[in-house]
C-alpha cells in the first residue's frame, strides 16, 4: 500500500491565481522530495551503443543525460548490489547463492519498510513472488530470469513477498498502488545481456524499452522520477555506461558531465525518498543538477496581486 501523504511545501493554496503567477521553474535544485522512484536495470552495453537508440535518444532528449556514468565492477551482479545496498558486500562474482548469504545489512528494502513507505522488484520471468531459483526458463548463466541480477533476494530483514513477477507492475499502475521505490528487472533478453540471439539485440532492447516505459512514466505523476540506466559496459571500455533521469521534476534536455556511478545514483534515490544513505553511498554527493526548482508562490502579497492584475 502507498504510504500516508508527507507534509509538503504549500500544501495549502489559498489562491489558484498565485500558482499562475508562479515563475518557472529553474536549474540547480537538491535533489527534491519524491513519492515514487522507478529504476530500470538493462545490461552489459556501452554508453556511445545505447545512448543513440532511437526510444533511448528520445528520453535523453526529455529528460536528463549523465554522460560519465560508470559501473562499478565487473561482471553483473556486484553492480546490483551497488545499487540496492551502496555497496557490493564482498560479492565479485556471478554465483548463485552468493557467498556469504542471506545478509542482514540495511538495503533499500528494508530502509522503505521502516519509515513507512512502499516498495515493489518486479522481475520478467519470475514466476512466482518471492522465487528463490537461481534461474527460470534457463540456466543461471543465459536464463531469461537470473537470481544474479535479484539483490533484494539475498537479505534476511526484508519483506519477499514484495519481489513480483513483472506482470504484477501493470496491475499496480491500473490500480493505482505504484509503490514510493520501484526496481524493473527485465528479462536477459530484452535487456540484452543476451544480445547474440536472435531478437535480443541492442535496437530490439530499444524496442522493449519504448513499449514499456511510456506508461512506468505516465504512472508517477508530478513527483516522481524514472531512472533507466546499464549495470556496466561491454568490457571494451571503461566500464562508461548510460544513465538517465526523466520525469516532471526533472529538466527537459539537461546534461550533467560530472562523474557518477551506481552509488551516487543509490545516494541520490536515497535524498529523493528521505531516507538515510547507506555504505558508500554516505560518501557521494548525490545528482544534485538535474532538477527544476519551483519558486515559491506566495512570494508575493494579495496587495501585489491586486496591483498587478488592476
Amino acid at each position: 500500500m502507498l504510504r500516508s501523504a508527507r507534509p509538503r511545501l504549500n500544501a495549502v493554496v489559498l489562491l489558484p491565481l498565485a500558482l499562475a503567477l508562479a515563475v518557472p521553474m529553474t536549474a540547480g535544485a537538491a535533489v527534491p522530495q519524491l513519492d515514487h522512484v522507478i529504476v530500470v536495470v538493462m545490461e552489459n552495453q556501452r554508453y556511445d551503443v545505447v545512448r543513440v537508440q532511437p526510444y533511448t535518444a528520445s528520453l535523453i532528449a526529455s529528460g536528463a543525460e549523465l554522460t560519465q556514468s560508470y559501473g562499478i565492477t565487473h561482471p553483473s551482479q556486484p553492480n546490483y548490489f551497488a545499487l540496492w545496498v551502496g555497496s557490493t558486500l564482498g560479492v565479485s562474482t556471478n554465483g548463485c547463492p552468493v557467498p556469504g548469504s542471506p545478509f542482514p545489512y540495511e538495503n533499500f528494502g528494508h530502509a522503505c519498510e521502516a519509515a513507512g513507505l512502499s516498495w515493489r522488484a518486479y522481475s520478467e520471468n519470475l514466476p512466482v513472488a518471492g522465487g528463490t531459483a537461481c534461474s527460470y526458463d534457463g540456466d543461471a548463466a543465459t536464463g531469461l530470469y537470473t537470481r544474479k541480477h535479484a539483490p533484494w533476494t539475498y537479505f534476511t530483514n526484508v519483506d519477499h513477498s514484495r519481489e513480483r513477477p513483472y506482470a504484477d507492475l501493470a496491475a499496480d499502475i491500473a490500480g493505482g498502488t505504484l509503490p514510493n521505490l520501484a526496481f524493473v528487472i527485465p528479462n536477459n533478453c530484452h535487456n540484452t545481456h543476451n544480445f547474440t540471439t536472435p531478437g535480443c539485440s541492442v535496437p530490439d532492447g530499444d524496442a522493449w524499452l519504448a513499449a514499456n516505459l511510456p506508461p512506468m512514466l505516465n504512472a508517477l505523476g508530478p513527483n516522481g522520477v524514472l531512472i533507466l540506466t546499464w549495470d556496466e559496459d561491454d568490457d571494451a571500455a571503461s566500464n562508461h555506461i548510460l544513465t538517465v533521469f526523466a520525469g516532471a521534476r526533472v529538466i527537459p534536455g539537461a546534461v550533467s558531465s560530472r562523474r557518477v556511478n551506481h552509488y551516487t545514483v543509490s545516494r541520490t534515490i536515497s535524498d529523493a525518498l528521505g531516507l538515510a544513505p547507506m555504505a558508500s553511498a554516505i560518501l557521494e554527493t548525490p545528482i544534485d543538477d538535474i532538477w527544476m526548482e519551483p519558486t515559491e508562490a506566495n512570494d508575493r502579497s494579495w496587495g501585489g496581486l491586486k496591483i498587478l492584475y488592476r
